[in-house]
Parts: C-alpha cells; structure tokens; sequence
C-alpha cells in the first residue's frame, strides 16, 4: 500500500483514539473522584532504507505513521469542589481512599506491600456519609477504611492518654470506621490536678481572725508567733511595709524617774542588735528590754470569730510612762507619746489583716458530678533582701489550706489539708511538694507550683490571679460534632467541652 495512505490512515485513527480519551474526560469533568486519561502514542513501524542514499549522514528510515500506545491515569489533582456534606473530604497529593464490602475486615500496610482478609478497592472519591450503624460508607455501601483508636464501646467513648493516641495514628492496620450517632462521653474520676498562680501581697487582704483563729474560736499561738510583721496590713487595707519603716522607737520611764531609750530594728540582718522579724520576736525582745507584753486580743471577747488587735500591756503593779514611734507603730495605732501604763490598761492597735487569696477548681467523681477543689492562701513570711544568707526567713511563704466543697451545699467533704509553699527570691517560682486528697475514697494528688503550661510565681507587678489549672478528671458529654483534620484525624466534640480524637482515614499510595 502507498505510504502516504497508510501515513494518513494512521494518523486519522490516532486522531480518533486522543479525540474518544479527551471527549470521556470532557464527559466525566463532575464526575466525583474520576481520574483523567492521558493518551500516549508511539510510531506505527518504520523501514530501513538499505540502496537508497546509503552513504547519507542522516538517517534512512521512513515511517508509516503513528498509533496509540496507551491511556494512562493522571495522576494529577482535579478540581476541588465545596461541599456541605458532613464527612465528605478530599484528599490532596498521591494517594488513594481505601474502602471494601466487609464490615469487619481489616488490611495491613506495610513497607514492601500490605495484606488483607477480603477484598479491597481504591478511590480518589470522598463523598462519604454514615449509615444506619454509623460506618463511614460510600455512595454505593462500600466501608471507608481508616485507623480506629477503639475508643468507642457501647455508645459510649472512654478517654486515653494523649501520648498513646498520637502512638496509635500512626499505624498500619486499617478497618472500617464507625461514629454512632447516639455518643456520650464516659466521665473520668480526677486524681491529677496542677495549678499556676501569680500571687501579690498587696492585692487582697483578709482579717487574720480566719487563720489565727481556730473551729473553736480560740487563737493558735504558734502561727501568731511565727507571724512576721510585715505580712500584715491595718484596718484601712494599707500594708505595713516594715522594710520601709524598719525602726521602733520606745522610751520607758518608771515612778523613780529613770528613763530607758530602745530602738528595735525590723530584719534578721548577720550583724544586727535588737532586731524582730516575727511578732514572736517582737514579744520576746519587748519583754526581755522592757518588762512589757505583747498580746493578740480579740476585739470583742467572747465572740467566736471577731476582729482581732494587737496589745501591748504593763503585767507588774507598777505603772509606766511609755512612748512609741515609728513607722510600723503609725500603721498600726500603737502610736503613744507619754501614756501612763498600768495594769488593765494597755495600748491596742487597730484590727490587723493579712495578705490573702484563694483559687477554686472544679473536679469530678466516678460519676461525672461536679465538686469543687477550693485553696485559701495566707502569707506567713515576706521577702526581705537584707536578711542573712543563712536566714530561713529570708524567701516569701505562705500557708496553704485546701479541701473539696459539694457545690449544692457549700460544705467541705473532707478535712482540710495544709500546706507551706515558698518562693526563689531570685526567680519568683514556687517551691512546693504536691499533697494528697482525699477524694470520696480516692487519693487526689495536688501541685500548687505548677499547671500544664505555667509555673506559680509571686510577681509585684501583676495581680493575684489563677493562670492555669490542668486536671485529669472529666464530667460526662453529649456528642455535638465532628472535626476532620487536615491530616485526616477524626475528632468528636462534646458538650462538656472534650474534644477526643477517635480515628484517622486511611491513604494507601504507591511509590
């Protein structure tokens, strides 16, 4: 046959064969999922010319045309198109759903191949839904394949550690996915609870009735003895700043006319003469110098819980003129300039407050119910920077005192706990051991020096607040929605506010 025939004979059916590929692409273009055909061609056959221009440094050969050698499948990104449809996703790059007609198969992918108990398909369609039973399915019933975390048992979805989860996305064994509809989220008993707090000694104030004072009414003598002075405030919430106003100017004269002069220092200094740093040191020196007595005093006596003073009183039968000055007597109303003191008349301060604070955290029981874990903070001792480097007191500390409250009565359930935190000078973070709680018969452990994200601190400059409070408890959940991330991990929302992960969609691709 001539070979111009046979070139345009080719040709036309080469034609023919791209114009059928690209008219089926044309027709699928909203097809969901379909992947375009590329056609490819190759030359027919060719003829070496053996007589004819033998000795010709170009080539002899003659062909007769070409012919489709192939239509292969792009492997390139169609157009994405939105959707409102709930599970419906696509996926960007190489790679391929995995669905199958089982329900209860399973495939394993490993680096050389995969294995499987029944038969699989591969498709780039992500038009998904749920069925009746809640399997993930395609149009035509098929089961998406992905990595179940198996979180989910009866209706009901039971929280794993965030460590195990991300170990289990990672995997190899693929099964069909199932999300109920009808989901509750099983409530988790907390044992775990950290907490930050900034806490500032000038911010909130408290009478120290509610830590001098015991049930009973009656004062606990040790922590007003080890009470340093300049972790309390007056009546008019005004701190009383003894690094500031450090001295104590006191005079005695007695019936035969002789005068004494002391003056005591506020600080616990290496070197220092007639310091206090404590209202037990106060009361100490004031009685070894000058026969007097310092004494806390409530301000109604036979009151349970009222505001409480300060008092300085002549025991002997001999009365005193006595003077007092200072800053630290200004703030606190024990200011005298020649009174007469004898027995049964004594010089009171005005009410004294504390530095204070407290933080409230909801817990949950076995059963998803609410209490709450409550923290009153007192601050026993302030930071002073000329305190001897051997000083136990040199560092801010507070004390402690923590219990569960039932919110519908407002009454602790178990007895409170106390605890002493510090704090580094040089840092400002909390040093403090965590406690243990009793827990309706479980053990709660607490850290009042850090949460998940923040360390407690005792910053001048900012307010007292609570940072952060981390816990591994959790109430019971509604299921209300559903997340699919970019990296294909399925995460439920619930009305308690737990968002959980609970599965990844399966992506087979082939390199």
């Amino acid at each position: 046959m001539n070979d111009t025939l046979l070139n345009a004979y080719s040709g036309i059916k080469t034609h023919q064969f791209g114009i059928d590929s690209l008219s089926n692409n044309i027709a699928n273009v909203n097809t969901l999922g379909y992947r375009s055909n590329d056609p490819e061609f190759k030359t027919l056959f060719s003829s070496h010319l053996d007589a004819l221009n033998a000795k010709s440094v170009v080539a002899n050969d003659r062909n007769y045309g070409v012919t489709g050698s192939g239509n292969v499948l792009s492997n390139k990104d169609g157009e994405y198109m939105p959707s409102e449809g709930e599970f419906h996703m696509a996926y960007q790059g190489k790679g391929w759903f995995v669905i199958g007609p089982n329900k209860n198969g399973e495939m394993t992918i490993n680096k050389d191949g995969f294995s499987k108990k029944q038969d699989n398909f591969l498709t780039r369609a992500g038009n998904f839904a749920r069925d009746a039973d809640g399997y993930l399915v395609t149009p035509e019933g098929y089961y998406v394949y992905g990595i179940d975390l198996k979180k989910i048992k009866d209706g009901t979805l039971n929280s794993t550690a965030r460590d195990e989860d991300i170990e289990k996305l990672h995997g190899n064994t693929l099964s069909p996915l199932q999300i109920p509809q009808d989901l509750t989220y099983q409530p988790v008993l907390s044992t775990k609870v950290g907490i930050s707090v900034n806490l500032n000694p000038k911010d909130h104030l408290k009478g120290v009735q509610d830590f001098f004072l015991n049930d009973k009414g009656e004062i606990i003598k040790e922590r007003f003895l080890n009470q340093d002075i300049n972790a309390l405030a007056n009546d008019d919430n005004e701190p009383i700043d003894a690094i500031t106003n450090r001295k104590l100017n006191i005079s005695i004269q007695k019936e035969d006319g002789k005068k004494e002069d002391f003056v005591f220092t506020y600080g616990d200094a290496e070197k220092g003469e007639n310091q206090f740093k404590t209202l037990g040191d106060l009361q100490k020196l004031l009685k070894e110098k000058t026969g007097l007595d310092l004494n806390l005093i409530k301000s109604e006596k036979d009151a349970k819980s009222p505001p409480l003073l300060l008092e300085i009183a002549n025991p002997s039968e001999t009365p005193i003129t006595f003077s007092l000055s200072g800053g630290i007597a200004d703030k606190l109303g024990l200011k005298a300039d020649g009174m007469e003191l004898k027995k049964g008349i004594s010089r009171d301060s005005v009410a004294i407050k504390i530095p204070y604070y407290s933080t409230e955290v909801d817990i949950y029981d076995k059963a998803g119910d609410k209490y709450l874990l409550q923290s009153e903070y007192y601050m026993t001792n302030s930071n002073d920077p000329t305190s001897s480097p051997t000083s136990k007191r040199k560092n801010q500390t507070w004390e402690v005192k923590s219990y569960i409250v039932d919110p519908k009565n407002k009454t602790p359930i178990n007895d409170p706990t106390w605890e002493i935190v510090g704090f580094d000078s040089a840092t400002h973070k909390m040093k403090s051991a965590p406690m243990t709680l009793d827990f309706k018969g479980n053990k709660l452990t607490y850290s009042l020096d850090k949460s998940e994200n923040h360390d407690s601190s005792d910053l001048s400059y900012q307010d007292s607040k609570l940072l952060e409070a981390s816990q591994d408890g959790k109430p019971r959940g509604i299921f209300r929605d559903m997340r699919i991330e970019e990296n294909g991990v399925i995460s439920l929302a619930f009305s308690n506010g737990v968002v959980e992960p609970v599965a990844r969609i399966g992506i087979l691709a082939f390199t």
